[in-house]
């Protein structure tokens, strides 16, 4: 399962999305949902600590709020390409 997130971590229930993704799932964070990949950011410690999944960011959406330098190492950086890729391989997705 494809899960997205494009708002504020601190304007979705993160805690439900937490407890929700499961072993396999990917999670794609776009627009204002970029800050929960920080360096040290609370959401992406718990969501790395809860499940072995793979957390990317949209590079466009973390270059327009330039935050490049502040992404946590354990997230990786795609582009619309690469989202368009996890789309087709994960099927189904839920937007947060």
């Amino acid at each position: 399962m494809l899960h997205t997130v494009s708002h504020s971590p601190y304007q979705i229930d993160m805690s439900a999305l937490v407890n929700t993704i499961g072993q396999g799932d990917v999670l794609v964070l776009l627009q204002d949902g970029v800050t929960a990949a920080l360096k040290d950011s609370r959401w992406l410690v718990r969501l790395v600590q809860r499940n072995p999944i793979n957390i990317y960011v949209l590079r466009e959406d973390v270059d327009a709020r330039g935050l490049l330098l502040l992404i946590d190492s354990r997230v990786e950086i795609i582009d619309y390409s690469g989202l368009v890729d996890l789309s087709v391989d994960h099927y189904p997705q839920v937007n947060w």
